[in-house]
């Protein structure tokens, strides 16, 4: 039986009923993709107004718990990776943290005349050949983030190499250098038709575009890496702490 809106609490209708929805999409009862119902569904169960249970519905969707699909109703969402900065971690180590299996599906590896992004990332004279990597990264077997990844050939890595797991500990059996610092930005786009066929979405879903330079720990740049991540599968936090007081 659902829990009951108390109508006599100042408490807002639409907020007790996020939180009613809200424990019921975390109780464990339910997983990510299960069908949650219409609008009219809801609204007819807890006896509220259309604007109520939208209201509910909005703050559940900016949450991140459900998405809303047109014409078919709204379905339970998949939990979101959260990355925690300034932690420095590799996919691969990132998936591990939080119980996911890490996996990648290797588009390509080959030598390229570095772009010119690139050269002034890793620091390198022009016309410089580098290993460029094309992979989508999985988590429990679903596509999460494509990426670019550049390495200079001076490192040691080959095409022919595996690069099934973290590329981070590639380069250290390679040379011994570890990717100690990285340079990391983080803006919003959306998909393209290349990209949604790789991500499995829609053209024009959004999605978190990242650039990171790693650095080994003489401050010289080791990788240069470009990326899209699903905005529905991974979120980043930054705790901020002022550094004066007035």
């Amino acid at each position: 039986m659902s829990q009951q809106l108390d109508r006599t609490t100042p408490v807002p209708l639409y907020y007790q009923l996020y939180q009613i929805l809200e424990n019921e999409i975390t109780n464990g009862s339910r997983k990510p993709g299960d069908y949650f119902g219409t609008e009219l569904e809801l609204q007819e169960q807890y006896d509220v107004s259309r604007a109520t249970i939208r209201k509910a519905l909005e703050r559940l969707e900016a949450n991140g718990y459900v998405n809303r699909i047109t014409g078919k109703g709204i379905f339970i969402a998949a939990v979101r990776l959260r990355i925690d900065l300034p932690e420095l971690l590799s996919f691969s180590e990132e998936m591990k943290r939080r119980g996911m299996q890490p996996g990648t599906r290797l588009l390509g590896a080959e030598a390229v005349e570095a772009p010119v992004a690139v050269v002034q990332a890793l620091q390198l004279a022009d016309g410089c050949e580098v290993l460029q990597l094309r992979r989508i990264r999985l988590g429990d077997g679903q596509p999460i983030v494509y990426s670019d990844s550049y390495v200079p050939l001076a490192i040691g890595l080959t095409p022919e190499d595996d690069f099934s797991g973290s590329l981070y500990e590639r380069i250290h059996e390679a040379c011994g250098r570890y990717v100690d610092e990285a340079a990391h930005s983080i803006e919003a786009a959306v998909a393209d038709a290349e990209l949604a066929e790789h991500l499995h979405v829609e053209a024009g879903f959004p999605l978190l575009a990242f650039r990171r330079t790693g650095y080994d720990a003489t401050g010289a740049p080791i990788v240069y890496e470009r990326g899209f991540a699903r905005a529905d599968q991974y979120s980043y936090e930054i705790k901020l702490k002022r550094s004066v007081r007035s």
